[in-house]
């Protein structure tokens, strides 16, 4: 019998040499430009209010809906709102930052 030795075979690129990590990363063509330490703030600052307005429409809304005593339904209610407010914004602030950072260094590599 014949074996099939194709898979085995190796080409020059898959040959590591000994002392170089075969996991390394080519260099960056472009420095990481991270938005400004404001920007981040206002960021951050927005998140929370998010969650503050997502907290106050949760409880709300159990408060309307419930005639008798509710404390607890509407302690869970408010921090299920929360949680999603806050998500929500949080979410679309991190896609806001990664815009501004891709925006900022596609100017700097026009200007060059």
């Amino acid at each position: 019998m014949r074996e099939n030795h194709d898979n085995e075979r190796t080409s020059g690129k898959d040959i590591v040499l000994s002392g170089q990590n075969p996991m390394d990363l080519p260099p960056a063509h472009r420095p990481f430009t991270s938005p400004s330490r404001p920007i981040q703030i206002f960021s951050f600052i927005a998140i929370l209010i998010g969650g503050l307005c997502g907290g106050l429409i949760g409880y709300a809304f159990t408060d309307l809906q419930c005639s008798e005593n509710c404390s607890n339904l509407s302690g869970i209610s408010t921090i299920i709102g929360a949680v999603i407010g806050a998500g929500g914004v949080g979410i679309v602030s991190v896609l806001v930052l990664r815009a501004m950072t891709e925006w900022r260094t596609k100017d700097k590599k026009r200007s060059k």
